[in-house]
Order: C-alpha cells, then sequence, then structure tokens
C-alpha cells in the first residue's frame, strides 16, 4: 500500500476570551469574499457550465437501506466528532438522513431528498443545528420552489432563489460525486448552495488527483481521491479562488461507490479529517495539489 505523504498543516489561531470563535471568522471571511465576487459578476451572475450528474447503477439500484458511520478528526488526529449517514432509494428517488454529533456538545441532524430519474436532481434539504441540546441554526431548502428559510443567531430569514438544474448542497456531495472518477475526463463543474450566514450559489469544480489503496475493515480497496475547489472563471479564480477552501473527498472504484473520506473545512468552519469508522482506518494525511 502506497504511503500518503505528510504535510505541515496550516496553523490556527488560538482562541481566547477576547478573540472571536473560528466559525465566525471564517464567516466573515468568505462573506467578504462572496461579496467581492458578486459585484465583479460572480457565479450567481453569470456561471461557468455545469453538469447534472450521472447516477451510478449501483446508486440506482440501492433498494435496501445503507448505512454508513464517520470518524471525524482534527487535522492533527484528535476525535472532534461522529458521522453517521443513512440513504434508500425507491422509484428513481433518493433520501438520506445524517446526524453528526461533535464532542464539544454540538449536533446536526440533515435530511434531503434527491430525484435520480435524469441525473442527481436535489428536491428538498432540511438541517437543524444545536447547541447543548438548543436549536441554534436552522437551514430548509426546496429546490423545486426556489423556497429558502433559515434562522441563525435567533433571526429568521427567508427568500426566493432560483436553482440550476445541477445545484447540490452539503452532504448531497458525499452522494452526487461518486460517479466523478468514472468520467473522461473524470471532472465534473457543478453549483453548491452553502449558507454564510445568507444562502449564496457558486460554481465548483471537482476532479480526480490521485488513487489510493485505503483500508476498509478487513480489506484495501482502491479510492480515487477527488479534489473540490472554486471555478469561477479564469479571472476570477485568480482573484478569489484560493480564498475559498478546497476540500477532498475519497470514492471506492466499485459498482457500488462507497464514500470513505473527507479533508476540509466543515460548515461551522471547523476543519476535519473524515473516514470510514473501522477498526484498521487511518488518519488520511493528504498534499495539497
Amino acid at each position: 500500500m502506497r504511503r500518503r505523504p505528510r504535510v505541515a498543516w496550516r496553523g490556527r489561531p488560538m482562541v481566547g476570551s477576547a478573540a472571536p470563535r473560528e466559525d465566525e471568522v471564517g464567516r466573515r471571511i468568505l462573506s467578504v469574499v462572496v461579496a467581492a465576487v458578486v459585484m465583479t459578476g460572480g457565479p450567481c451572475v453569470t456561471r461557468v457550465a455545469a453538469d447534472v450528474l450521472a447516477v451510478p447503477a449501483g446508486v440506482r439500484a440501492l433498494r435496501a437501506p445503507r448505512e454508513e458511520t464517520h470518524a471525524l478528526r482534527s487535522p492533527g488526529g484528535a476525535v472532534v466528532g461522529e458521522q453517521r449517514a443513512r440513504a434508500a432509494v425507491a422509484d428513481d428517488r433518493l433520501t438520506f438522513e445524517v446526524t453528526t454529533r461533535f464532542t464539544n456538545g454540538d449536533a446536526w441532524d440533515e435530511r434531503g431528498v434527491m430525484d435520480l430519474a435524469a441525473g442527481f436532481r436535489s428536491r428538498r434539504f432540511d438541517k437543524v443545528a444545536r447547541r447543548d441540546g438548543r436549536i441554534v441554526a436552522e437551514q430548509h431548502v426546496d429546490f423545486t420552489t426556489g423556497k429558502v428559510a433559515w434562522l441563525v443567531d435567533g433571526v429568521h430569514a427567508e427568500r426566493t432563489m432560483t436553482f440550476a438544474p445541477d445545484t447540490y448542497i452539503g452532504p448531497m456531495l458525499a452522494v452526487v460525486l461518486a460517479g466523478v472518477p468514472e468520467r473522461t475526463p473524470a471532472v465534473a463543474r457543478f453549483a453548491a448552495l452553502v449558507f454564510r450566514p445568507d444562502p449564496v450559489v457558486v460554481t465548483l469544480r471537482a476532479d480526480a488527483v490521485d488513487e489510493e489503496e485505503h483500508p476498509l475493515g478487513t480489506r484495501i480497496a482502491l479510492a480515487t481521491r477527488l479534489r473540490v475547489k472554486a471555478d469561477l472563471g479564469p479571472v476570477k479564480n485568480a482573484l478569489f479562488g484560493r480564498l475559498i477552501p478546497t476540500h477532498y473527498f475519497w470514492f471506492t472504484r466499485t459498482d457500488l461507490p462507497e464514500f470513505v473520506g473527507f479533508e476540509g473545512a466543515l460548515s461551522n468552519g471547523l476543519e476535519v479529517v473524515m473516514t470510514a469508522a473501522t477498526p484498521v482506518t487511518a488518519t488520511a494525511r493528504l498534499d495539497r495539489r
């Protein structure tokens, strides 16, 4: 098995009583970036050509519910939480539930529905975030009507947006990107809805950058590493691309592709390395390209 190269991880600022929370800092930075992109005619105004992502045959044939558990660790290896996911397909419609529990007491519950008849098409997404049992944020998106509602810092807001058929959100990427490694070339462009804290759509590009042997329980599986980064067009990529975080996903090269890893920042700004929770799973260490 090839060894993954180690890297020097970027240091995080110390959190003190006078310092802003990490998620607030990340939210402010991305808000500034998004505002600047929109002012220059960004992805919400003129988008790079994108794709409705194809559904792998193994996913379309998923009748019995599929359950997965992933461990969440900091880049340094400390356990910061656990994520459990459940998905099933009936009548060309995929439903999923994702529960994420963090060691600091935060908890996320996410649910979604997607149509599969003509590629992955989002229908509905709902998220509730709790801190010590108290609801602190909500997100509700109806992709069919464009109605979006959200709650953050005690303030409720609503908006009607226009979504292209290739628009996805958060945990959907762990499903819709599964077929990208089988494309020729192994590249896909798509739209992502993000909340920072207001909703905004950005164009992203996923491309296969490596193949690795990945431990899964008692077996070794060949997995493709996908790099997902901003795709704002040549000029805006040069101006803003480095300020929008790059993420990495791993999928096995099997009839039913398995999502086995993730590295990047979550929506709360927390940098994590996510790996399948099996007895011999090792924390992934990546080189950035």
